[in-house]
């Protein structure tokens, strides 16, 4: 079904069919098809090659927010596809009727028929719904839910800055270490990107746009090391105990990239496009397997052993981490011409779509071990589905139909 037997990248002019095809053809009928659940409401993620369904739990309520939005953007930003929305709907109504607790927390993880299993875990799910919510009012015109977005994003807003939360510290007790993640400065940064593409950005929004920047831009990053840290001391950016005070999530660089350079797209910022560009140098510098190709998942910044189950998954290749060096490098090279960035896309897209991608049956693999086989046949998982890939390949076809300066390159 994918195009490149060779996996080569077309030409420049040609990538915007390439990922629209992508979209079209092997993603988006496969979530489409084999993702709504017609018994327990909301979607099956669970999904083996062929797109049966191994578990039938909603094992993690990240899953349902994140299809809901990409179906609903999908239809906002692609096609206007009837079965888009009604796929969209599905989730929005799943999450409405069953998945939040009487403090308006959402649960973690959730029978087929939506009674809770787990209990909240940290705000992802939540930040997952208030994607599903605004994009799916966008979609509808619906102020209502798009209000109930916002309401639902204020208190997510509120958990990310009490520092004596445990929960939002790790688990870890405040009064002996609190910390910074992160994954919360940049997921709320891009929250907060999309919450404004609906009724427009507000005073408050600004302000925490500017917060969030501050976080990752002041304490995650260090430039002298071309680097940013997963998890910091709180107060200011210094290094917390442990391996988790060594994390390097490549990944999570080249996204928070993106995220940077969207935004100094959005205020003109040319510090914050530079600041983008290289986070998504650094992060494929760090993660890019120089024997087997692939980004791995996790590095230690001092290059000592990672410690317990977290070795388990370190070299590992997963399918999100690629799914954003796609766009991001083709970004960056768009944003400043640089071979490098070329090069580098070269090599990302020959590795993830000669390893990820499914040339038979469609969709992508979800995790490969260090080499590159598979480590199972799963293509949906309680964490993976549509979302990372759906929106990349969106963005790489928005990217590279309108870009001049990227097919010059």
């Amino acid at each position: 079904m994918m195009d490149e037997p060779t996996h080569a990248p077309p030409a420049p002019a040609d990538l915007g069919n390439f990922y629209k095809n992508c979209l079209l053809r092997d993603i988006l009928p496969f979530w489409v098809k084999f993702a709504p659940d017609p018994t327990g409401g909301g979607y099956h993620t669970n999904l083996n090659r062929d797109g049966t369904v191994y578990d039938y739990t909603k094992s993690c309520m990240w899953s349902q927010g994140r299809v809901a939005w990409t179906m609903a953007h999908m239809h906002n930003e692609l096609e206007q596809r009837p079965e888009w929305l009604a796929t969209a709907r599905l989730g929005v109504e799943f999450l409405q009727k069953h998945a939040f607790t009487s403090d308006n927390r959402i649960y973690y993880s959730m029978t087929r028929d939506g009674r809770p299993l787990e209990k909240p875990l940290d705000i992802f799910a939540e930040l997952s719904a208030v994607l599903a919510f605004t994009e799916y009012a966008r979609a509808t015109q619906d102020l209502k839910l798009h209000q109930q977005a916002r309401q639902l994003f204020d208190r997510c807003w509120r958990y990310t800055q009490d520092a004596g939360n445990r929960e939002r510290n790790a688990g870890w007790d405040p009064k002996t270490c609190t910390i910074r993640r992160h994954g919360h400065a940049m997921i709320v940064l891009n929250v907060i990107q999309q919450l404004r593409l609906f009724q427009g950005e507000t005073a408050t929004d600004r302000e925490r746009a500017d917060a969030c920047l501050d976080y990752m831009l002041k304490y995650h990053q260090k430039p002298e090391r071309r680097l940013v840290l997963e998890v910091v001391e709180w107060e200011d950016g210094g290094e917390a105990p442990g391996w988790m005070g060594r994390w390097i999530n490549p990944g999570h660089m080249i996204e928070g990239g993106i995220f940077l350079i969207h935004e100094g797209l959005h205020r003109n910022a040319s510090d914050l496009k530079q600041a983008g560009i290289n986070w998504i140098k650094w992060g494929f510098e760090w993660g890019w397997d120089k024997e087997y190709g692939g980004l791995f998942n996790d590095v230690d910044a001092a290059h000592l052993p990672i410690p317990d189950t977290a070795m388990v998954l370190a070299d590992s290749k997963l399918w999100w981490q690629h799914a954003e060096a796609l766009y991001g490098l083709l970004l960056a090279c768009a944003e400043t011409s640089d071979p490098w960035f070329r090069e580098a896309y070269e090599k990302i897209h020959a590795y993830s779509f000669g390893h990820f991608a499914d040339p038979l049956l469609g969709e992508w693999y979800a995790i490969l071990d260090r080499t590159g086989r598979p480590i199972n046949q799963a293509k949906g998982t309680s964490r993976k589905n549509c979302f990372h890939i759906g929106r990349n390949f969106l963005w790489a076809w928005q990217l590279t139909s309108q870009n001049n300066r990227l097919h010059k390159t």
